[in-house]
């Protein structure tokens, strides 16, 4: 059983609660416009799911199903994050023993919901309705039949496909094909051919990989051990055990190092875990990937938690269309893909790591490293255009977010690098910075990218003079002085498109982008 939460749980949680919404407002108008969406969307959730109507149509039960399927995941990875798995004192087996707990009570939940139907009483058209749930559920999450056979015991007549039951027909099979060229070949007088007819008399050793491991964790949850994973059970595990060690590594007076140090530890037991049932460490990858992606839209404190992501390096790719199956109609989709701050498309094998809590010089080290990439970039490329964007955006992002000003209809450029102003200033703030050392920290950054770019292009200021005019210290002066009106202007420059090569279709993909040099930090091999 689960401890309920005591009274230092419920400071921690204050504390996060209130770090989190200070890092939130560091974000603009159409972020704070998603997580009110969001809002919208889960207060709907909660009314589905405690619909008890039975009268509904199957596109409400499918709805209904939807619904609290989210729900039940939201509350397992809730329940991981506020945990106490990562805080010193634990040993191995208490976090293992606790996270096989917190992971059956959420595989609970999700049966549940498929056979609620039969709360109402076993008969023909209960059953019909939970069969019908559980078939809604596989669609709604194809993996979902891997988990379900553990808690569909009392109705195995009614459902018969059971992974468990399959594994052990094979094994059985297996056996018993051995038993059979025993008897054929029991009279062949040389041991050694005799031993090549027969095979190994172990039937594990006649299965496939995969199989073999389904029939070794059948054999594992039935001595009492644990439930299996799923791609999307060990995803969410995976990101929830981030979410952990990145709150309780700020809270005030935490060891980071050691708290670092048990989620390691964790991490490396839920892999051997995922190994042990089977899963492809690349898929859970992608759904990692998917979940991760998806909350940062509502919940923009994620976007601080990961290197990389939280220095404006690392974006989610654009979404792009897909053609429905078996259809001429297309839908637009995004599948976890993230890009560099170049645009350019990041491994798909790779994944997230998580951030230190990082104190005023190494944000400025990173601050620097990413304005200095996109300046270079739009210089190396000819790029006049880019790299006045590039000047103008980063020089006036820190001045924009504090004073909350309204940045949406500026060319793209510009909103990109103020896009990267706003992650860069909350992930400082959720470190710890004040105020006077954040704005300390983006000059400084700002000074050390334009050092950087003016050691490798010398003529730096005849480039600046081409790209913002002679008066170009002036144009300077004034977005600093009067950002709201500099940027009125903005909008209403005609827009055109860089006159360098600096496109990928022009140029093919480049390899000089930031994670050229950080990926080692910012985006490890799955």
């Amino acid at each position: 059983m689960i401890d309920e939460p005591g009274p230092e749980d419920d400071r921690s949680g204050a504390w996060r609660e209130r770090l989190r919404d200070r890092a939130r407002a560091f974000f603009g108008a159409k972020t704070q416009e998603r997580m009110a969406d969001r809002e919208r969307v889960h207060r709907i959730d909660i009314d589905r799911a405690e619909d008890e109507a039975e009268a509904l149509g199957q596109r409400e039960q499918l709805l209904r199903l939807r619904a609290e399927t989210r729900l039940a995941g939201e509350k397992y990875m809730a329940s991981l994050r506020d945990s106490k798995l990562l805080v010193p004192g634990f040993n191995d087996e208490e976090r293992t023993r606790e996270l096989d707990v917190m992971h059956h009570v959420y595989m609970q939940m999700m049966m549940q919901s498929c056979l609620k139907p039969l709360s109402r009483g076993v008969n023909a058209n209960s059953v019909v309705q939970a069969v019908g749930m559980v078939m809604a559920m596989r669609m709604l999450a194809p993996d979902f039949k891997k988990e379900m056979d553990s808690y569909l015991q009392p109705f195995k007549d009614k459902i018969q496909e059971r992974i468990d039951t399959r594994a052990r027909a094979m094994v059985a099979s297996a056996g018993s094909g051995i038993a059979h060229r025993q008897r054929i070949f029991k009279d062949v007088p040389s041991d050694a051919r005799r031993e090549r007819l027969i095979g190994s008399p172990d039937p594990r050793d006649h299965l496939t990989k995969k199989w073999r491991k389904r029939f070794d964790a059948v054999q594992h949850r039935e001595r009492g051990h644990r439930e299996m994973f799923t791609p999307d059970s060990a995803a969410m595990t995976e990101v929830a055990l981030m979410e952990n060690a990145f709150w309780k590594m700020r809270e005030p007076g935490a060891d980071a190092g050691l708290i670092r140090d048990s989620y390691r530890a964790m991490r490396k037991r839920l892999h051997q875990q995922m190994s042990e049932d089977g899963l492809e460490r690349q898929e859970v990858v992608q759904r990692a990937r998917t979940i991760i992606g998806e909350r940062m839209e509502y919940e923009p404190e994620l976007r601080t938690m990961f290197n990389g992501v939280a220095h404006g390096r690392i974006i989610k790719a654009p979404t792009h269309e897909e053609r429905i199956a078996g259809s001429d109609r297309v839908r637009t989709v995004w599948s976890g893909e993230f890009d560099d701050q170049l645009g350019q498309r990041l491994p798909e094998d790779g994944m997230f790591t998580l951030r230190r809590p990082m104190d005023a010089d190494a944000h400025q080290v990173q601050l620097a490293e990413t304005m200095k990439t996109s300046m270079l970039d739009a210089l190396s490329h000819g790029d006049q255009e880019g790299y006045g964007g590039n000047m103008l955006g980063y020089l006036v992002g820190f001045t924009a977010q504090k004073q909350g000003l309204d940045t949406s209809g500026l060319p793209d450029m510009l909103q990109h690098r103020l896009d990267q102003s706003e992650v860069m200033i909350a992930s400082m703030d959720i470190d710890g910075l004040s105020p006077d050392e954040q704005q300390r920290v983006y000059s400084n950054a700002y000074v050390d990218a334009l050092e950087a770019a003016n050691e490798k292009y010398p003529d730096l200021e005849a480039e600046l003079r081409r790209n913002l005019g002679e008066n170009w210290q002036q144009t300077l002066q004034t977005a600093v002085d009067d950002p709201c009106a500099f940027f009125e202007e903005q909008r209403l420059k005609p827009r055109s498109r860089p006159t360098g090569p600096s496109s990928e279709q022009e140029t093919g993909p480049r390899n000089d982008g930031p994670n050229a040099e950080t990926d080692s930090e910012s985006y490890q091999p799955a």
